[in-house]
């Protein structure tokens, strides 16, 4: 893969992961710009794992810019899934982290000064 080629992959995953974020705007995904900024970063950075795909298969220029745009569109939610499917494993195992943070809650203080 070319020098110019990378390029074109890198700026084709970023104006998917553009289109990602105007997407999540639009549907209210999005409430908060740490929120912006971690879906912006994922998604840029599920680039990297395309362009080595595309040096790998030794595909053309076109299909390299179209998995680019793909993985950069689509890089968080598939991080996202993940997690969702991953969750569940560990909330089998080691039990909710919301539930620790709700004894936490329900028990008084005995170390604050009146």
């Amino acid at each position: 893969m070319k020098n110019d080629d990378m390029l074109g992959l890198m700026i084709s995953g970023f104006l998917g992961a553009l289109t990602n974020i105007f997407h999540g705007l639009y549907q209210n995904m999005i409430r908060s710009k740490r929120d912006l900024f971690i879906r912006f970063t994922v998604a840029v950075l599920a680039v990297c794992p395309a362009y080595l795909f595309c040096k790998y298969m030794d595909f053309p220029r076109d299909l390299s810019f179209i998995v680019g745009y793909i993985s950069g569109a689509l890089g968080d939610r598939v991080i996202s899934e993940i997690y969702r499917r991953e969750r569940r494993i560990f909330t089998y195992f080691l039990g909710s982290p919301d539930e620790g943070k709700a004894q936490d809650r329900n028990q008084p203080d005995n170390d604050k000064e009146p």
